[in-house]
């Protein structure tokens, strides 16, 4: 619901106390025309960024956190007077696009996803449209920005680090399961130790692995390639230590005790430049379209009327 411009800068709301005392439940921290954000919904965006950095906005950013939003709400005003309008079928386009990279076929799945930021559907729908509208608001006061394909690949140097894939192992595998009976684990030991010296000595170690798998007494087989830095750190470290070829000793972990072979070890590689050709292209843009947007929220607020009051936000930690 939009307020009118007479509405006060900070709301006030009394909670009924034994001292009596009147204290600030909300506020509004960014006012631009009649379009608002409270406290409350700048504590929202600070927990939808925290789920995806993985960390908490730290107090000294908020400042900068909320001029942001202030900024975006400034485009968002502007696109409103130009009546520019974003469809249905581009939104739930974009949607789709993210659930396609984040992997997420199934509706739940994603709704668990949006649940563990703290959103919901509706409020991922607002947040997407906004930003489309936002894009297009900047294609249309910037115009187009043409980006070579010399100046991607000069990009692409500078930025080699991010598009490498790490070490990565093919491995093939057995994980002897120990139950809860006594002695248990010494037994699965002994049977993974017997399995190590069949295949050292020329026995065929998939062909033992498949035989203790056949017999319930574990799982496993081809892992096929992994990347090292996702394997769990006692395997990790025992892996490390293998040639191509190798078998390893019999190890434990909390799922039971392993043995692994290495059949080949990839060192890190850098993708392809036609892989990320379409990256480098957007983030290219995304950083030209941020240089150009100080100009434009520049004119944008000599014209709006323009409250942030950063403050309410220290107040309220």
């Amino acid at each position: 619901m939009r307020l009118s411009a007479l509405v006060l800068p900070v709301l006030i709301a009394t909670v009924s106390a034994a001292s009596g005392e009147r204290r600030l439940v909300e506020g509004i921290v960014v006012r631009v025309n009649d379009r608002i954000l409270t406290t409350a919904d700048i504590r929202q965006r600070a927990n939808e960024r925290a789920a995806q950095t993985g960390k908490p906005v730290p107090l000294d950013q908020y400042p900068e956190f909320i001029q942001d939003a202030a900024d975006e709400l400034c485009m968002l005003e502007r696109a409103e007077e130009l009546k520019l309008e974003v469809s249905s079928d581009e939104l739930n386009g974009a949607i789709q696009e993210l659930r396609d990279q984040n992997h997420v076929k199934d509706d739940a799945a994603f709704e668990a996803a949006l649940h563990d930021m703290g959103m919901t559907l509706d409020g991922l729908r607002a947040r997407i449209h906004d930003n489309l509208l936002v894009n297009r608001l900047l294609r249309r006061e910037v115009g187009d920005l043409p980006i070579t394909e010399s100046e991607l690949r000069q990009r692409f140097e500078r930025e080699k680090d991010q598009f490498t894939i790490g070490e990565r192992v093919h491995l093939e595998h057995i994980v002897f399961s120990v139950g809860a009976e006594k002695g248990d684990d010494d037994s699965k030991l002994a049977a993974a130790r017997r399995l190590v010296a069949a295949a050292r000595s020329g026995g065929d170690f998939k062909a033992l692995v498949q035989a203790e798998v056949d017999a319930g007494h574990g799982t496993g087989g081809d892992l096929g390639t992994v990347l090292t830095a996702d394997m769990r750190g006692e395997v990790r470290d025992v892996v490390a230590k293998l040639k191509a070829g190798e078998i390893s000793d019999p190890f434990t972990s909390p799922a039971g005790v392993h043995i692994v072979r290495l059949l080949e070890r990839i060192p890190p590689t850098v993708k392809p430049f036609n892989d990320v050709e379409e990256e480098l292209r957007q983030r290219e843009l995304s950083d030209r379209y941020r240089s150009h947007l100080s100009s434009v929220v520049t004119e944008l607020k000599k014209r709006y009327v323009l409250e942030v009051h950063p403050e309410l936000m220290t107040a309220s930690k």
